[in-house]
């Protein structure tokens, strides 16, 4: 007990003595003066008053003290801000103070006796209070509770933690103390923070992101749900040491690197990486965090970050890396790609002094796998034969496909020496030549088949330093070299070494002025005539010449090797189409030359075109001509590679009405097959058996064979290469019944052709065609060296 009170209950005491003592005297003084004695009734009366006088003051001294004590301690409970009221069993105020008074906005004294309805009108809330009053009455136990309570002023709904303490009043009825801290503002931003939780786990939920918290002292980690969907994992006590564990080896130390440059100098940790998952899944993921926390020291404690599946992207990256650099069949570089690597070969032999080598390799005959199974299986041979070549390489070898059956190969730092350079590309082209003659086992989905299919291939290279070399150029002259190869029979490798650089130098720029050429339309085309028995012009064929600005009138001679290796002889054909379909509307817009046909010859790449028929028709038809004029030959060489593909589009072609004439008859190997398939309406035959005609008897035999046979089969024969009166008469006598050659007429220019049919020329045993300036009428044997050796009918010339 502490002093002050000790003091405060001897004053009390002593008071009360005192007042005894007064009172005693008192009553006694007052017996006296009135001369009564204690026993009497007066003596009674006296005593009481005097007694009851005593209590009274007593009781009034007290009711100040009270009144001041309770003064004080309402004035403490409404200096409060919390909410202080004392409430009876019905619910109804005993006490108040100004909080709660504001709060109903009333008056302490005004809310007692009444019930929190009185003031809010919410019957649901105020039943609420009292039931809840009531039960910790009932219980007689303190609670905390949090409440809703109306501001009767604003209608406003605040949040109050309230503490309710039961008691029993003096006269022993139950009542109950509460006292409420307003915590509306507390519970808006705990709702705020629940809210931005809330919203940040949409968010990462929308991003499909996982959220991870690191305790780098413990090595506690915590994680959102998504975050174990990404990585599998579950929680537990060794959550790091299992997510370390699933990064993959060779991303794991990029992956500390970064960790211990966040802690260490707090670089931003940023990293993607790959991690195997529990179900044996390997996945992309991008992970990203920051130092969230330090410890007293200044030291990292707490990490946080987020990580999320990349793998979709990492797919699509991917695929459009493939897209932008491989081949979408074979997954080999593509050009663009290999162009890159080639230009670095050279950059490397200029700084280094060495060689290099590139190969172009091209399939033999690859067409007829397509034509006979379809072009998915040409693709399963494609792969296959990526496959054996990818096996094939060595060291620093690059190998593209540029698109069809074309493959390239960079063969880089071979060494200082030439020599030796050439000796290692001749070598490696000869094993992977060998290696894809090698029988491939290709099956086929859509037609449920299996096979085993040999194919040949050709190769054709360079060896180069670097000099004044380009990727370009080195493309150039190793696709030429391929051609000259192919052009040759194919079916071998042949490297060309620096000396033959000039050669091919020369080649590449004649193949660039042949492509000027088309552009420019510098081909044209010649007309040789062609007579009948009589001796009079029943048409002509068109042969082309190449107008160069130049150097004049070239002769297909000076290009015809390269249009056949570089695959350029399309175009031509195509113009060459053009200007016989403008000649023959010339002449059938003429009485006297509308019954003039003219034969244009077509090459095997125009036949194998896979368009061939639909773009022949689709040019010949604007010029509105009589399709029976307009001769198409072929050659036996050109048939016997596809003789099912041949067959199908000529027939269609015939089936238009133009007529189609079978050119060097006799030379092939399948003759007789020809006529019976073919829908041929003429033959010619071969100049070689008309150059021996008059000197050998068995020429002789073999021609009036094939007269004999064509007229069996209803066909016409026409001779070409027609150079002398005797090899005419004797044709003449053995039935031959139209012409053409040298006897008559050289190809003519189409100004020449006109005059030709003008002047009517129909003289016998000499050209009567002008020459045109600058062009000589050449020796037969010259003619036949030069346009025999032509694969293409297209250029030839027919003496």
């Amino acid at each position: 007990m502490s002093p002050i009170t000790d003091i405060s209950r001897r004053k009390q005491i002593y008071k009360l003595l005192l007042r005894a003592v007064f009172g005693t005297l008192l009553i006694i003084l007052s017996l006296d003066l009135l001369d009564v004695r204690p026993g009497e009734p007066m003596g009674f009366i006296v005593i009481f008053s005097i007694l009851a006088g005593g209590a009274f003051l007593q009781l009034s001294s007290i009711a100040k003290e009270h009144k001041k004590r309770m003064t004080i301690v309402s004035d403490i409970l409404n200096s409060f801000c919390d909410i202080v009221v004392i409430k009876n069993y019905e619910g109804k105020f005993v006490f108040c103070n100004e909080a709660a008074a504001r709060l109903y906005d009333s008056s302490p004294q005004d809310m007692v006796g009444k019930d929190d309805f009185h003031f809010t009108k919410d019957r649901e809330q105020s039943d609420f209070l009292r039931t809840s009053a009531q039960q910790v009455m009932n219980e007689f136990r303190r609670q905390e509770i949090l409440e809703e309570l109306t501001d009767a002023k604003t209608g406003e709904m605040r949040y109050h933690k309230s503490i309710k303490i039961p008691y029993r009043d003096a006269v022993g009825e139950r009542k109950i103390l509460i006292v409420a801290k307003d915590v509306s503002d507390i519970v808006a931003l705990k709702e705020e923070a629940d809210r931005n939780k809330m919203r940040l786990q949409h968010v990462l939920d929308v991003s499909q992101e996982g959220l991870w918290e690191w305790n780098v002292v413990t090595n506690e980690v915590r994680h959102n749900d998504h975050w174990e969907v990404i990585t599998g994992i579950s929680n537990s006590d060794n959550t790091l040491k299992e997510f370390v564990g699933c990064i993959l080896p060779e991303d794991l130390k990029p992956v500390q690197r970064a960790l211990r440059d966040l802690l260490d100098k707090n670089r931003p940790y940023s990293i993607e990486f790959r991690i195997l998952r529990p179900n044996g899944e390997i996945i992309w993921v991008w992970d990203r965090g920051k130092i969230a926390e330090y410890d007293a020291e200044g030291k990292p404690l707490w990490l946080v970050g987020i990580i999320l599946d990349v793998t979709s992207e990492k797919q699509s990256q991917q695929r459009i890396t493939n897209l932008a650099y491989y081949d979408q069949l074979t997954g080999l570089l593509n050009r663009a790609q290999f162009e890159v690597a080639l230009t670095d070969a050279i950059e490397t032999n200029a700084r280094q002094g060495i060689f290099s080598a590139l190969l172009f390799l091209d399939l033999d005959r690859f067409k007829l796998l397509n034509d006979s199974y379809g072009h998915h299986m040409g693709d399963k041979l494609l792969q296959a034969v990526s496959d054996r070549l990818r096996n094939g390489l060595e060291g620093n070898a690059v190998i593209a496909r540029f698109g069809g059956d074309e493959f390239v190969i960079l063969l880089p730092r071979l060494g200082r020496d030439p020599k030796a350079a050439y000796d290692t590309a001749q070598d490696f082209a000869n094993r992977i030549l060998k290696e894809i003659s090698r029988a491939f086992t290709l099956k086929s989905e859509v037609q449920a088949v299996e096979i085993e299919y040999a194919i040949t291939a050709s190769a054709g290279g360079i060896i180069f330093s670097s000099g004044d070399m380009t990727a370009e150029k080195v493309l150039q002259l190793a696709d030429t070299a391929l051609y000259r190869v192919k052009s040759e029979g194919g079916a071998s490798a042949v490297i060309f070494d620096i000396s033959m650089h000039n050669e091919l130098a020369h080649a590449s720029e004649l193949q660039k002025s042949i492509h000027k050429g088309i552009e420019n339309r510098e081909f044209t085309i010649y007309i040789q005539p062609k007579y009948d028995a009589v001796e009079k012009i029943t048409g002509g064929e068109a042969l082309v010449r190449w107008i160069h600005p130049v150097h004049g009138v070239l002769r297909p001679s000076s290009f015809i090797r390269m249009i056949e290796e570089n695959n350029i002889i399309l175009p031509i054909g195509k113009m060459v189409l053009e200007q016989a379909c403008q000649q023959l509307k010339q002449w059938q817009s003429i009485p006297a030359t509308r019954h003039l046909e003219l034969s244009i010859n077509l090459s095997a790449k125009q036949i194998w075109h896979n368009s061939f028929v639909q773009d022949f028709i689709a040019l010949v038809e604007p010029y509105e001509i009589d399709h029976s004029k307009l001769v198409v030959e072929v050659t036996e060489s050109v048939l016997i590679q596809d003789i099912r593909d041949a067959t199908d589009k000529l027939t269609r072609l015939k089936a238009y009405g133009f007529s189609i004439s079978l050119d060097d008859f006799g030379t092939g190997y399948s003759s007789l097959s020809y006529l019976k398939s073919l829908p041929i309406d003429e033959i010619k035959i071969d100049r070689t058996f008309i150059q021996d005609l008059t000197r050998n008897e068995q020429t002789r035999i073999m021609v009036k064979s094939i007269i004999e046979l064509a007229r069996n089969f209803k066909m016409r024969v026409i001779s070409e290469g027609v150079e002398t009166r005797e090899q005419l008469a004797m044709l003449k006598q053995m039935g031959v019944s139209a012409f053409q050659g040298y006897y008559f007429s050289k190809p003519l220019s189409l100004d020449d052709m006109d005059l030709l049919l003008l002047n009517g020329l129909l003289a016998k045993g000499k050209d009567h065609g002008p020459e045109r300036p600058g062009e000589k009428i050449p020796d037969q044997r010259l003619i036949d060296q030069e346009d025999g050796s032509a694969s293409e009918r297209l250029t030839k010339d027919t003496a």
